[in-house]
């Protein structure tokens, strides 16, 4: 019996029968009249949630049969409190013995399969679709129906959570609330009545959270840490169960719920913006399934008239035998159902792309995965299609948005589209496409219009896909709910202009904030206020009205009077009016404010941020640190959040730990000149020579290119350069107590990037000279110095202004000494001959002279100055 339950579980999990593997026909229209486990169980795998929750085992857990005068439905009638009513009814279900009217073999596995039923009743409502046919009230007490408004408005109340609100049109939410009674509050005496069902309650637990924190309008920490530890605790098991020889589950089995998990994991982890931990979990799957895929390039023609073929990506992949064989009756769509895939219809791009021929090289470049685009592409495996959108999910999250990305990310998408094989990982796939094809004049139609159809197509019973195809591998992407995508679809309209038809979507949905954005988008602000204001009518305490009437009148009293209404838990309000103070440079109310917010949910990435930049504004470092340190545990990938760590640590002389915190910034943003500036300085304050000279040169290399016609001073710091070159001819020691001498050739290399830049500066090229002069260069160094005196007289203001001829004389004086001390001096050449450094050293000082006192007699004879040029004449004069 204890295999038989077990085997039970993890076909709920799978979506197969582990013992009898029926297809997909027979389970659905297979008799099943009797309320035991195995009957529950098949139910479920047909995809059939009503029969489940119409059951004898539901009837028992939700009072369905109790009388109007049972002291139980009188309570719930007084009180509407439906957590009580079923928390003691689950308990009372899993405390008795099985009898003989009650023939089930595990009252916990009876338990958590109505849950399960309740989830997918849930997600069939409000996500795959088609109509359920039933409400969630009908499964109480008749007495109670009557009451179904009031339900739901509780429901909304408990599922609410860290100020944040469930979406209030959420359709049949009782559902959702059965499901997380059922499922998570009651997890752990499911878990203590029977050991074997422990194994995968944590699991739909999560799934049950997963989708509770998706449906609630912000993310929220509570959730998370909850999820968090449900995934550590199933990771266990799973582990556990796989090493386990004698299980339930098969060897294929092992490996399909392995996979299923880390890509579930990844999808919350990245749901999360937790990307580098999401991109670990994906490949673990990868590894589990044994899927192979790469990114490579092929020739191709990409447009009707494109003549020559071009480089195209290309994702190459193939699942592995085993899964790819392992029960296809299980997952497989019937040939051309699912969504409807709409053409492109144009007259240039093609449909796809028309690959060539590979040729041999080509073949041997791909490797292992030698797969000709051209010809007919193997199928894959469901779950490695939902692996391919997650990385490239991923792809999206680790990547700025540029057209490089969506370059990058189609070929994940087409790969899945070309082989199609589930309902809802299909969907997906074209929702993503969909979404790529948004900024493409050329796209951008056919993308709108297929989010369209995407919307239509949960509206109508589709006969050509089961409810149970489309619940198969809903956990395993990201598919978002129907008014979500509805609301996607009146954005995309906003971005095409088309206003009105956006504005009706959203009133349907009530989605009052962006109903009000259409209104000022159309400069109709009276009309705003006046919907704001009507609605208030209806609802005067509702705390999310109230702050966009504060929003549209920027009266900070309304966001006071939202977290009053709201009992003080909501946490927008603060946020709000800590913005409100932030801009009016009340930084200290605005402390307090998004303080106050972020203790209800600290997993809005902006308010850290804000409330971190008003602690740099205020000096308060311990706020500063605490705030921007929790802004990149959110998004590691948040450059500047790690650029304002490092300011503070330099504010506070902790130039290592800055120094530490700024290459983190690098890594997520590498343009940044600011950065590399800071950076820059920080090294050289630590005396880390080797990433100061990188930092020059990339600093360099992204301010020249907007720079190029400003002062050199905003291209290259003279200082920190100078700098760099002393640490070498003083022979200084760095932080790692070597010697700077051994970075001679990258100096050079840094000098010659700058010099080959900026030609004009005679401070760099004196910087040169030194350095020159330390190699004992003396050809280049007398270059250099002479280069150095050319960028001073160049100057045409030396004939107008005195100032700027006396620098002229000075530096006409220091050349003739630097040529009379080594233009004399001899160096040997690759084939050992020795040669003079400058053999005419004095006719060229006595030409440089007399150049420069010719071209400013006019201006500047009578100056003593120009005496000094006189005098250095008859010095030269003197000289051979």
């Amino acid at each position: 019996m204890a295999d038989t339950i077990d085997q039970q579980q993890w076909s709920i999990v799978l979506g197969a029968d582990l013992l009898q593997k029926p297809d997909a026909a027979a389970a659905a229209t297979a008799t099943m009249t009797s309320d035991d486990n195995n009957t529950l169980t098949q139910w479920l795998l047909a995809g059939e949630y009503s029969p489940v929750l119409k059951s004898t085992v539901a009837s028992d857990i939700f009072g369905t049969q109790l009388a109007e005068s049972d002291p139980e439905v009188l309570a719930l009638e007084s009180s509407l409190d439906l957590s009580a009513f079923l928390s003691k009814r689950i308990q009372s279900y899993l405390s008795v013995t099985p009898t003989a009217s009650s023939t089930t073999s595990s009252a916990a596995l009876d338990v958590l399969s109505v849950g399960i039923a309740s989830l997918y009743a849930f997600v069939q409502a409000g996500w795959t679709g088609p109509e359920l046919g039933f409400e969630p009230v009908d499964l109480l007490p008749a007495h109670i129906r009557t009451k179904a408004k009031d339900l739901d408005k509780q429901a909304l109340d408990k599922l609410s959570v860290g100020g944040e609100e469930l979406y209030h049109l959420s359709p049949q939410v009782l559902f959702l609330h059965f499901a997380r009674l059922l499922l998570v509050d009651h997890l752990e005496g499911l878990k203590e009545k029977d050991s074997l069902v422990a194994k995968s309650a944590p699991w739909w637990a999560l799934r049950t959270l997963f989708l509770q924190q998706r449906t609630l309008e912000g993310p929220t920490g509570l959730l998370q840490e909850h999820m968090v530890a449900l995934m550590d605790e199933l990771e266990a098991v799973l582990n556990k169960e796989v090493e386990c020889e004698q299980g339930s589950l098969e060897a294929i089995d092992k490996k399909e719920v392995l996979t299923r998990f880390w890509i579930e994991k990844g999808l919350v982890l990245h749901w999360y913006t937790e990307d580098s931990k999401a991109y670990e979990a994906f490949q673990k799957a990868q590894s589990t399934s044994g899927f192979r895929f790469k990114v490579t390039g092929a020739l191709g023609k990409r447009t009707k008239f494109q003549q020559y073929d071009t480089s195209q990506l290309v994702v190459v992949a193939e699942s592995s035998r085993d899964m790819a064989s392992s029960r296809p009756s299980a997952y497989r769509s019937e040939a051309g159902s699912g969504p409807k895939n709409l053409e492109h219809n144009d007259d240039t791009v093609l449909e796809k792309i028309q690959f060539s021929e590979l040729s041999e090289e080509d073949r041997a470049r791909l490797g292992e995965l030698e797969l000709d685009p051209s010809k007919e592409i193997e199928d894959l495996h469901p779950i490695d299609h939902a692996l391919l959108l997650a990385f490239c999910l991923n792809i999206k999250n680790t990547n700025p948005a540029h057209g490089l990305t969506v370059e990058q990310m189609f070929p994940f998408v087409t790969r899945v589209l070309e082989t199609p094989n589930n309902w809802t990982v299909y969907t997906m796939a074209l929702l993503l496409r969909s979404r790529l094809e948004a900024d493409k004049s050329r796209t951008v139609e056919r993308g709108a219009l297929q989010l369209q159809a995407l919307v239509d197509q949960t509206k109508i019973h589709d006969e050509t896909s089961t409810t149970r195809e489309r619940m198969h591998h809903f956990f395993s992407v990201l598919l978002p709910s129907k008014w979500e995508l509805e609301k996607e679809l009146a954005e995309q309209y906003m971005a095409l202009g088309v206003v009105r038809s956006a504005m009706d979507i959203f009133e349907r949905l009530e989605l009052w904030e962006d109903v009000i954005a259409c209104h000022q988008f159309l400069d109709q602000a009276e009309k705003a206020k006046a919907l704001c204001y009507n609605l208030l009518e209806k609802s005067p305490n509702n705390p999310k009205l109230l702050c966009i009437l504060g929003d549209l009148d920027q009266d900070p009293e309304k966001y006071k009077e939202a977290w009053e209404a709201s009992g003080q838990r909501f946490a927008r309000a603060q946020r709000s009016l800590g913005a409100y103070y932030f801009k009016r440079e009340q930084f200290q109310e605005a402390m307090g404010c998004y303080q106050l917010a972020l203790k209800i949910n600290p997993l809005f990435e902006n308010s850290w941020y804000v409330l971190g930049c008003i602690g740099m504004q205020v000096e308060d470092f311990d706020v500063a640190i605490e705030a921007f340190t929790r802004v990149v545990s959110i998004d590691q990938s948040n450059g500047e959040a790690w650029n304002n760590i490092a300011a503070v640590h330099m504010r506070r002389k902790n130039n290592l730990d800055a120094q530490h915190a700024l290459r983190q910034a690098l890594k997520e943003k590498r343009e940044s000149w600011k950065i590399w500036s800071n950076y820059m300085y920080c090294s050289m304050d630590v005396g880390d020579f080797t990433e100061a000279i990188r930092a020059m040169g990339m600093l360099v290399e992204l301010r020249w290119k907007t720079k190029k016609e400003e002062n050199t001073e905003e291209i290259v710091d003279i200082v920190i350069l100078d700098r760099i070159v002393q640490g070498l001819t003083r022979d200084l020691k760095d932080l790692y107590s070597r010697s700077v001498a051994f970075q001679e050739q990258r100096i050079e290399e840094l000098l010659l990037g700058i010099t080959n830049r900026i030609t004009t500066d005679p401070r760099i090229w004196r910087i040169c000279v030194k350095f020159y002069f330390w190699k004992k260069d003396f050809v280049e160094c007398l270059e250099c110095q002479l280069k150095a005196y050319r960028s001073v007289i160049h100057n045409p203001k030396i004939e107008t202004e005195q100032a700027e001829f006396e620098k002229a004389v000075e530096a006409a004086i220091e050349m003739v000494d630097w040529y009379r001390n080594l233009g004399p001096m001899t160096y040997k050449d690759e084939q050992g001959q020795e040669h003079a450094v400058a053999k005419d050293w004095a006719y060229r000082s006595k030409q440089m002279i007399k150049s420069l006192m010719a071209r400013t007699r006019d201006s500047w004879e009578h100056l003593p100055a120009f005496e000094k040029l006189q005098d250095t004449m008859e010095e030269l004069k003197s000289e051979k």
